[in-house]
């Protein structure tokens, strides 16, 4: 089943509004050493993306849960923070990336639908 939620006049996916949540949680839970569950609550996305049939939203999302991972394990290893945080600036600019594409395949499947 697929349900789909309004996001400012547009309907986006509901596995990529979780997916969103997910990377949110995973740089939420800094304050508390990332516990490996929330690592694993991104990376079960895995597989949607790698179903996508869209090229660049399938390259994006898959490098973003790539992205996540080693910054959840670079932040828990201690490593500069000044790479952490470089690292999150990266995340942020594909997380928005993910969320504009997935918009836009979604908006175009509605259409032709």
């Amino acid at each position: 089943m697929v349900l789909f939620i309004l996001f400012g006049g547009v309907t986006m996916d509901k596995q990529l509004i979780e997916f969103d949540n997910a990377v949110e949680a995973l740089g939420d839970s800094m304050l508390i050493n990332m516990p490996e569950q929330r690592i694993k609550d991104v990376q079960q996305f895995r597989e949607y993306f790698s179903q996508q049939t869209d090229p660049k939203l399938r390259k994006l999302g898959i490098r973003l849960i790539d992205e996540c991972t080693s910054f959840a394990y670079m932040f828990r290893m201690g490593v500069d923070y000044g790479k952490v945080f470089d690292k999150s600036l990266e995340i942020r600019h594909l997380r928005e990336e993910v969320t504009r594409r997935g918009l836009s395949v979604t908006s175009s499947t509605q259409l032709k639908g």
